[in-house]
């Protein structure tokens, strides 16, 4: 039995795709925002998701599952750098950001600085694209052990397990494929659908991942009492 970083690290990463798209938002409203709050909740989950992702992408291999190293651990080492570049930019560029209300040449230079990055996140939806083949043709999720309370209930259904990730990759991996397309086009439905795509994904991940902080002390109770609690 080994315990994954899937706890921290989907708490971190759910929350992310919470953030991006509501900062966005404010954004292209004109709404009052902190650069500085919002450079600080970025900066604390990349590096969260940085050294996590890091960590488990090199720990080779994972004995519950290896193919996890690549499928969880390698799309969370990006998506950190993404954050740690982005809570820079917002530190950095404070007084764009707050002059985009009043002027909208900053909003101009804003999409020309992320213009570059959105195929990074581009190829990130790739990589997230073919996680979720993977998932949906292998059947790499699995199901939880059965001494894990909660999930472990579900321990002879795996597919249901699978098909929730299935699902979640998948939204996640649609945001990232049109966000090159939606930052070149604003006022279209894309950023909307986005944003959609992402805030779905990230409420999951982000109540999945703290689900987990009580099934996997429930899982390492159970192994190391020889107790069986179900719920």
């Amino acid at each position: 039995m080994q315990i994954l970083y899937n706890t921290l690290m989907g708490v971190a990463a759910g929350l992310a795709l919470i953030l991006v798209p509501l900062l966005a938002r404010k954004l292209l409203r004109n709404e009052p925002v902190s650069p500085e709050g919002w450079s600080l909740s970025f900066g604390v989950l990349g590096v969260i998701l940085t050294f996590l992702g890091g960590l488990m992408a090199v720990t080779w291999p994972l004995k519950v599952n290896p193919p996890i190293n690549i499928m969880f651990a390698e799309p969370n080492v990006v998506l950190g750098l993404l954050l740690l570049a982005a809570s820079l930019y917002l530190w950095k560029r404070s007084q764009t950001i707050k002059s985009i209300r009043e002027n909208e040449n900053s909003l101009n230079d804003v999409k020309l600085t992320f213009a570059p990055v959105s195929w990074v996140i581009f190829s990130l939806g790739l990589m997230l694209f073919f996680c979720t083949a993977a998932i949906l043709r292998f059947g790499i999720v699995g199901a939880a052990p059965p001494h894990e309370p909660i999930t472990g209930l579900l321990h002879d259904q795996p597919w249901i397990e699978n098909t929730f990730f299935v699902i979640l990759y998948g939204l996640s991996a649609i945001g990232c494929l049109l966000t090159p397309f939606a930052l070149r086009n604003l006022n279209s439905s894309l950023p909307k659908i986005v944003a959609i795509c992402w805030i779905v994904a990230g409420v999951a991940f982000l109540l999945f991942s703290a689900l987990n902080y009580y099934t996997h002390m429930g899982m390492l109770w159970n192994a190391l009492k020889g107790t069986n609690f179900k719920f």
